[in-house]
């Protein structure tokens, strides 16, 4: 009887847990969605309303940077910089429950020095994180550019 008991309880909680972040995927590209946009209209705060309030930010030629304050002033210095047209692409998602893992690549349009704009791009990885509500979050994040 005990073996049954335990049994039904991990059926049960395998279910919660599935069942809890059903529509991963899309709840993910939805918020990749809103990231963008923030980007795009210029809202850093936006921007960094994504992460988690404990979330790493590896971005390149930079020292690491932790938390969603620091994080937003980083966001704000790519704005400040005239950096546009965001675009992000998942090109790998891999569902682990309350925690995915995200491979993409992004271009986007930055100053190049000489009152011109060139167009850069490059790939990503973002460890997404659940928040209670299941509300997805940028936990790590990390980019580099295209050589």
């Amino acid at each position: 009887m005990g073996h049954f008991v335990k049994t039904i309880f991990a059926v049960i909680a395998t279910s919660t847990v599935s069942f809890a972040y059903a529509g991963t995927a899309e709840d993910i590209a939805a918020r990749v969605e809103t990231f963008e946009a923030a980007f795009n209209s210029g809202d850093a705060a936006a921007v960094a309303s994504h992460y988690t309030t404990d979330s790493a930010l590896l971005a390149p030629d930079t020292a690491r940077i932790d938390g969603r304050e620091a994080i937003q002033g980083l966001w704000q210095a790519y704005v400040d910089a005239g950096v546009v047209d965001l675009k992000l692409t998942t090109v790998d998602l891999d569902d682990l429950g309350g925690i995915a893992n995200e491979i993409g690549t992004y271009t986007l349009t930055a100053p190049d020095g000489n009152g011109g704009m060139v167009q850069a791009g490059g790939k990503y990885i973002v460890v997404w994180k659940a928040d209670d509500s299941g509300v997805w979050h940028l936990h790590w994040d990390i980019w580099n550019s295209t050589p």
